[in-house]
């Protein structure tokens, strides 16, 4: 991995440690800062991935579509209309695709790290936690995708205080920048199931079994028929593969026996843990459910993500039991660093993260239009 990957990794791992140690309120500045230079260092990233160069040339034939021939041009892009006509906003005030890269970084990382900082309990172990590996991908590879998952991390806010409508349209516009939030409109009910240790149990297992048995195959035909693209969307994903990894498997399952060991206890201390719990358990059902393949890896981050909230949360709630505290703490934190090593060996190499080069480094585009 390149020195500002593991920078940014090293500065989440000691602000961690030490937030946890001392029990300190975290620094607003210093979490600030910290954000700041992910949001450059994902904005200003030139050629990480595959995913770079569609992206570019989609923004380069949207800077010269009208308007109204924007949803032709979604169509043959595939992607999502609300992404192209950010796009167009952008390149029709005469700026380029390293202000566009920059700006959505910016959106993304704004929405999910002020969330992270109002909900995420000890901040730095779940800000540790959503870099690895999710910043990495989704706001430097699955760019639509973050996007979407950053306004519905920002949604979370009215499904506690349950404001519906304010909720549906973080939802419709989440959606208009990747179909796959789609399942998400469910949190908002799914937040309120009453969930005990047998209904975890039997929930988490019966998809499993499902899975075995083939009942998400016998479903997929449903799922190529749903209306608003989402049929398709689907169809797209179907027909790619996407290799599970183990320790993905690995930390549900880890995550999961956390919670049952220490639901009664945290939920007495936090209200707000059935949240981010039951949002969570449903990622987790989705996940097992679909067993494999790329629609088993991006419909489930959606809820899976919000482990970012259950761990750091449940280890805040476990304080006044300091042996059960430093177990989680240092299991997941344990986790982490195992995960980012993987990363490093899988990907570091194969991509721009092993290799990170800037925008400066390219005459291809820059921050304003070429003419």
């Amino acid at each position: 991995m390149s020195f500002i990957y593991n920078l940014i990794v090293f500065l989440l791992l000691i602000s961690s440690i030490y937030e946890f140690s001392t029990n300190s309120k975290p620094n607003k500045t210093w979490f600030k800062t910290i954000v700041v230079i992910m949001i450059f260092t994902a904005g200003l990233a030139y050629a990480l991935s595959p995913d770079w160069f569609p992206y570019w040339r989609a923004f380069e034939d949207v800077a010269i579509t009208p308007f109204a021939d924007l949803k032709e041009l979604s169509d043959y892009w595939d992607m999502e209309y609300g992404y192209i006509l950010l796009n167009k906003l952008v390149s029709s005030l005469g700026l380029g695709y390293a202000t566009f890269t920059l700006l959505i970084a910016a959106i993304a990382l704004y929405l999910k790290t002020q969330t992270i900082y109002r909900y995420g309990g000890y901040v730095f172990l779940a800000m540790l936690m959503y870099t690895v590996p999710t910043y990495f991908f989704e706001e430097h590879v699955h760019v639509r995708q973050g996007l979407a998952n950053a306004i519905m991390f920002f949604s979370i806010r009215f499904i506690i205080e349950r404001k519906f409508w304010k909720f549906f349209l973080c939802f419709v516009i989440a959606f208009y920048f990747h179909k796959a939030v789609i399942a998400f409109l469910f949190a908002y009910w799914i937040v309120k199931i009453p969930f005990n240790n047998f209904m975890i149990i039997s929930a988490v297992l019966a998809s499993i079994l499902s899975y075995v048995l083939g009942l998400s195959q016998a479903i997929d035909g449903l799922f190529r028929i749903l209306p608003f693209g989402v049929g398709e969307t689907y169809i797209d994903y179907a027909n790619e593969f996407t290799e599970k990894s183990l320790l993905g498997d690995v930390v549900k399952v880890l995550t999961i026996i956390a919670i049952l060991l220490f639901n009664k206890q945290v939920v007495a201390k936090d209200n707000l843990f059935v949240y981010f719990r039951n949002i969570y358990i449903f990622g987790v059902v989705i996940y097992f459910f679909f067993g494999e393949g790329i629609f088993a890896a991006r419909l489930p981050v959606f809820f899976t993500g919000y482990i970012v909230f259950v761990v750091p949360r449940m280890v805040m709630a476990l304080r006044d039991t300091p042996t059960y505290k430093n177990l989680v703490y240092s299991m997941f934190l344990i986790y982490t660093i195992m995960l980012y090593v993987h990363f490093y060996n899988v990907w570091g190499d194969k991509s721009g993260f092993g290799r990170y080069t800037t925008v400066f480094s390219t005459e291809n585009y820059g921050f304003f239009q070429s003419n």
